[in-house]
């Protein structure tokens, strides 16, 4: 399991203009990588439209993949708005994790966190951050 996960600025700029765009509800999508390093967000449409939950586009998410794949990377973390809170997991998001060895990123308005969704329970995982180089 990955005990830290590095974000370049420009992800960081990513999640946050897409997450900005798609209140009031939840947005949703894939962060790709190598180990640790993410190297790729993929926003993915929110099914449920809601403020409270999300359910990955299933043709937007297999396309998603398919392309993670096709550039040798990794699904890194499954991530997540919660534009009203909590900053961590919610029960419903532990229960319908169903992504062992990746992480889970969640933002809000005040925050973005990284964490290890086990069966019943998670950990909070070290968020880096490094500028883009030019």
């Amino acid at each position: 399991m990955l005990d830290r996960l590095v974000l370049s600025d420009d992800i960081c700029i990513q999640i946050n203009e897409y997450s900005s765009q798609c209140l009031p509800e939840e947005a949703c999508g894939l962060i790709s990588g190598i180990g640790g390093q993410a190297l790729a967000f993929l926003p993915i449409a929110n099914d449920l439209h809601s403020p409270n939950a999300f359910r990955m586009d299933p043709q937007e998410q297999l396309y998603a993949l398919l392309w993670i794949e096709s550039q040798s990377l990794e699904m890194t973390a499954v991530f997540h708005s919660h534009p009203n809170g909590p900053e961590i997991p919610s029960a419903t998001d532990i229960a319908e994790f169903f992504y062992p060895g990746t992480l889970s990123v969640i933002w809000t308005p005040v925050s973005l966190r990284a964490f290890d969704i086990h069966k019943t329970d998670f950990i909070e995982i070290p968020l880096e951050f490094e500028e883009a180089s030019n």
